[in-house]
């Protein structure tokens, strides 16, 4: 099947999802998820998607982007992950996976990694909590891109000295 044939297939299945909550299938809201779509490898925050889709549609405003980004969650097209202080980012990959988050630039990566506790959590291990309905987590450190950097910059100060 060809890319096109695939994103038809995704659009119907979207304008389906999205007529069952009585929503429509509006430019602006498929702006939002193309825009997710694009950036699903920085998992972007709502601000970036609002940067990005006020390109192509400036009266668009950070409420709508807000509220079709919850919608898409509600409808399970997109996730929202909190990873850093309280910032929600939205991931495309609905798997089970984990994510990396640098502390000094801010770029979040997805982990492959199966921890073999979470796969065993269920509802009945945590009585008296609630029920469990995902769960993931988040490794904080400093990313590759960042260590490579600073290992140049101290080769840097290291010669001219």
């Amino acid at each position: 099947m060809r890319r096109n044939e695939l994103v038809l297939m995704k659009m119907s299945d979207l304008e389906g999802k999205l007529r069952q909550k009585d929503l429509k299938i509006t430019p602006q809201r498929l702006e939002i998820l193309r825009a997710v779509q694009r950036h699903q490898c920085d998992h972007p925050s709502a601000e970036l998607i609002y940067q990005t889709v006020k390109k192509r549609y400036p009266a668009v405003s950070l409420a709508t982007v807000y509220k079709t980004l919850d919608t898409l969650v509600e409808i399970g097209e997109i996730r929202a992950a909190v990873v850093s202080q309280g910032r929600t980012r939205y991931d495309t990959r609905l798997d089970r996976h984990h994510h990396f988050l640098c502390s000094r630039c801010g770029h979040v990566q997805d982990v492959e990694m199966r921890l073999n506790c979470l796969e065993t959590c269920t509802p009945e291990s945590l009585p008296g909590k609630g029920t469990i309905e995902r769960s993931e987590v988040v490794f904080y450190g400093i990313c590759s891109a960042c260590e490579a950097a600073t290992a140049a910059h101290e080769a840097e100060i290291h010669e001219m000295q």
